[in-house]
């Protein structure tokens, strides 16, 4: 599907909720087909994702469970596909990727980050990387381990943990990696992600029109 064509078949799905509906509708309403409204453009919500916090050992689960939730999206104005990810404790905590980023643009003593530096790095609970001449600082009490799903439902999830950064300015960086074949060398991504008030996000349609 081209680019145009699939933002015009977004924009036929967009069928707004009034004005006081909308008001009564927060991030944690959207489900696949939603829409909502971030940063001056409209967005279509085209999967969600589930991420279920487990015990960073072993990937076993806790008593309790605390789900985060993504959501990818899709701008109606220009066609591009970002993420926000969201959950829910005391208050709604928000985060917009912002970059994506390359494993040989991370940093780690003047070098390209490995694996083993970041084992390294949970085990000592410090650390400093740089991407593009900007510091992260480990924050070890954001950093976890979740079971990935597609859907609540599923029986098992696919093991990941996530290593995350935070530099002076509030942007962090997130290194996941995924031990879906318990591999010694995970598979890994990296991004960049910028917290987002939730007043700053409208609900326009909670999910796809019936």
């Amino acid at each position: 599907m081209t680019d145009i064509t699939e933002r015009l078949a977004a924009i036929r799905g967009l069928e707004p909720v009034s004005p006081n509906q909308q008001k009564k509708l927060d991030i944690t309403h959207l489900k696949k087909g939603g829409y909502l409204e971030l940063e001056g453009e409209t967005w279509m919500v085209k999967k969600v994702y589930y991420y279920l916090d487990v015990k960073w050992s072993d990937f076993s689960k806790r008593k309790k469970d605390y789900w985060v939730c993504e959501l990818e999206i899709f701008s109606l104005n220009t066609g591009k596909t970002s993420y926000l990810e969201w959950e829910k404790d005391d208050d709604i905590e928000i985060y917009l990727t912002t970059d994506l980023v390359k494993l040989r643009d991370i940093k780690f003593n003047g070098r390209a980050i490995k694996h083993e530096d970041l084992v390294e790095i949970a085990e000592e609970e410090e650390g400093d990387l740089t991407v593009m001449n900007t510091e992260y600082a480990y924050s070890d009490d954001d950093t976890w381990a979740a079971l990935f799903m597609k859907d609540k439902n599923e029986v098992h999830g696919i093991p990941m943990r996530t290593y995350e950064f935070e530099s002076d300015s509030g942007l962090s960086l997130s290194i996941e990696t995924w031990h879906e074949d318990e591999d010694e060398r995970p598979d890994r991504e990296a991004f960049l992600s910028q917290p987002v008030g939730k007043k700053k996000i409208s609900i326009l349609q909670p999910q796809a029109a019936s």
